[in-house]
């Protein structure tokens, strides 16, 4: 899954709790491996259609993690638990897993699949709308951790 703007790649390794965060321009291999924020299955993850340092991941524990990169590499912005999409039952704490998600075009919405529901979520404004300096902050925390030369 592209971010064109900035020329970054994401995916969901299937079967396990890592995503993949690489720019084919620098290199061709991953400069992070992102751990699922509930360290499940990483079921499927998107980028935001808006925000260009803003990405969701869905884990088969039935929960979203919202990341920014230009604010965090290391843990999800959404907090170690993620968002609970459904519970089975109010008795019970496990959930079916979140197996697709799709944002709305302008951002403000997401939609998440379990097994044969599908939830639409809406987001605040801080996960749709960019201020303007993410890209900067983004390539600058990427840089500052080693993961790009400062000169690319």
């Amino acid at each position: 899954l592209w971010f064109a703007a900035l020329g970054i790649k994401i995916s969901p390794n299937r079967g396990n709790w890592m995503s993949k965060l690489w720019t084919p321009a620098y290199s061709d291999k991953p400069l992070l491996n992102l751990l699922s924020h509930s360290y499940d299955y990483m079921c499927d993850v998107q980028w935001s259609p808006m925000h260009p340092s803003i990405f969701a991941t869905a884990s088969s524990n039935g929960t979203l993690a919202f990341w920014n990169l230009a604010t965090s590499i290391d843990e999800p912005i959404s907090g170690q638990n993620g968002v609970a999409v459904e519970k089975i039952s109010d008795t019970s704490s496990t959930s079916r897993g979140v197996n697709k998600l799709k944002w709305s075009a302008d951002g403000r919405q997401i939609a998440a699949a379990c097994s044969d529901t599908l939830y639409v979520l809406g987001m605040s404004e801080e996960l749709w709308k960019p201020n303007g300096d993410e890209e900067v902050r983004l390539m600058s925390n990427l840089k500052s951790r080693g993961l790009l030369d400062e000169e690319e």
